[in-house]
């Protein structure tokens, strides 16, 4: 509920910007048939995404949901990104990669123990799947449409289509929920423009398999937030994994 509900205000919060956009740049210019195939790609992919996000917070922690979830993709991006999009990356660079990796690996095979932790770590790595499908799409999408008209046209999509979910799951008391949870949708909605439209751009500029790598340096933020404030369980595996992690991105960024 709150997801979605972040979603419409996203949608809302952005409509200007779009709005001006497509009107000084032109509709034609701006509805480029590519990306408008890119735009509906992500948008259904976003849809599964968040429906798996909000199942993996669940059931899991988010110390061990959270980073396995952004972090377990980021080699298959590059490699993907290398053979699809013609992206190099730099031995330095491909070092980094690796250790951020390693350090999800850990995450995900010391950090559990617990049989709801194994359906957590399955949701997780299906997340980390899904991050890699639109950060590829994403990344081919902006080079044809701005980025404040792209992320508009995702959550609108992803928000109609996760609606009927919704009204199944809530029926008549929908719109009771939402005020319920319309703190939490404010902090999620404005949140998710604000860091996801800098990623965006940043892929108009760079490797996007250097840019979802460095992005999951909020992983490191993610668990010890977890230990920190939802206290959570906190072993020297998890501690260890996040010193690779930062390791490994200090490596991408020297790359």
């Amino acid at each position: 509920m709150a997801i979605w509900l972040g979603l419409w205000l996203g949608c809302a919060v952005t409509l200007p910007g779009a709005i001006g956009i497509i009107i000084h740049d032109g509709l034609r210019e701006t509805a480029q048939l590519q990306g408008i195939i890119c735009i509906i790609a992500t948008g259904l992919i976003h849809t599964v995404y968040f429906r798996l996000l909000a199942a993996g917070y669940e059931e899991g922690e988010i110390s061990l949901v959270y980073p396995i979830a952004r972090g377990s993709g980021i080699a298959l991006t590059a490699i993907l990104a290398g053979l699809l999009l013609k992206e190099q990356l730099t031995v330095l660079g491909s070092i980094g990669i690796g250790l951020v990796c390693l350090g999800i690996i850990s995450l995900s095979t010391g950090a559990h123990k617990r049989a709801d932790d194994k359906k957590a770590v399955r949701l997780a790595l299906c997340i980390g799947a899904s991050i890699v499908a639109y950060s590829l799409v994403d990344k081919t999408g902006v080079g044809y449409i701005n980025p404040v008209v792209y992320i508009w046209s995702m959550f609108l999509i992803a928000g109609i289509a996760l609606t009927p979910l919704l009204v199944r799951r809530y029926r008549g008391r929908l719109w009771q929920v939402a005020k319920q949870y319309r703190g939490y949708a404010a902090i999620i909605g404005i949140g998710s423009v604000g860091t996801y439209l800098m990623i965006l751009f940043a892929f108009t500029r760079g490797p996007v398999g250097y840019i979802v790598a460095v992005r999951e340096f909020a992983v490191v933020l993610g668990a010890l937030a977890g230990i920190i404030f939802l206290k959570e369980r906190f072993t020297i595996t998890k501690a260890l994994a996040i010193c690779v992690i930062v390791i490994g991105i200090i490596g991408i960024k020297l790359g």
